[in-house]
């Protein structure tokens, strides 16, 4: 992953090379793709490769054609609560493969666990890591924290006349049946561990969003998120007659 794609050749170092040449055991002639993680594909061949020092690595690329991927439609929106230990980090390599655009942090009435900034880069370099594995053009970006009350108030704005088509969903074990929307831009609430509140579910309920379910059992955290995202955006493409 760089953070830009050069027309025609580039240089990679560090950790990535390390990987590409002592883990895939990548050599002169192979081919590989560059992604910068905002939608360029660049399809490339390895022209060289260094050592440097005792351990490090450079591989020298020709970059033979870039493409331009536009974002997946629907852009689905994660907001969760936060799990503890590894499963924090579980939770966003897992939306990163199943194809989730964003992923933040969920402060609502049961919230407890508050991650801090040196887990949040953490976060985004695994979703960097997740990306080249899958092969995604969009990395997921790590978006600031928000409220349960701030999502309702922006579905409000969403509403105006003249917007965007936006949706929201939260999801909870005794919600009915997903139904597709056809939004470009769908936001998916998860819950804490403790689940929602009363409260919050009536003021979902009011502000007319989705309450649905996704299984018949309660899930943990980040098998919840994951579950129901691959379940959204296959049902929007089923929606919108796309075969994948």
């Amino acid at each position: 992953m760089l953070e830009s794609v050069p027309e025609r050749a580039a240089v990679i170092s560090g950790d990535e090379a390390h990987h590409a040449l002592r883990v895939k055991r990548l050599n002169v002639g192979d081919r590989i793709e560059l992604l910068d993680g905002r939608g360029v594909r660049a399809l490339s061949v390895i022209s060289e490769t260094r050592k440097i020092g005792k351990q490090g690595w450079e591989i020298g690329v020709s970059i033979e054609r870039l493409e331009h991927e536009a974002r997946e439609v629907p852009s689905l929106h994660v907001l969760t609560g936060v799990p503890k230990g590894e499963r924090f980090e579980m939770l966003v390599d897992q939306l990163s493969q199943v194809g989730a655009a964003s992923w933040a942090m969920l402060r609502s009435q049961h919230a407890t666990v508050d991650p801090s900034e040196h887990r949040i880069d953490r976060l985004t370099r695994i979703a960097c890591e997740a990306s080249k594995q899958c092969g995604r053009a969009w990395s997921l970006m790590i978006e600031p924290e928000r409220s349960f009350d701030d999502v309702l108030r922006e579905r409000a704005a969403s509403s105006a006349p003249g917007a965007s088509p936006r949706a929201c969903v939260v999801a909870h074990v005794n919600g009915g049946e997903y139904r597709a929307t056809g939004a470009e831009e769908i936001t998916l609430l998860i819950g804490p561990q403790g689940d929602w509140s009363e409260r919050e579910l009536r003021a979902a309920r009011d502000a007319g969003v989705q309450i649905a379910t996704f299984g018949r059992h309660v899930m943990r955290v980040e098998t919840a998120a994951s579950a129901a995202s691959s379940c959204i955006l296959y049902a929007e493409r089923v929606a919108r007659g796309e075969t994948r």
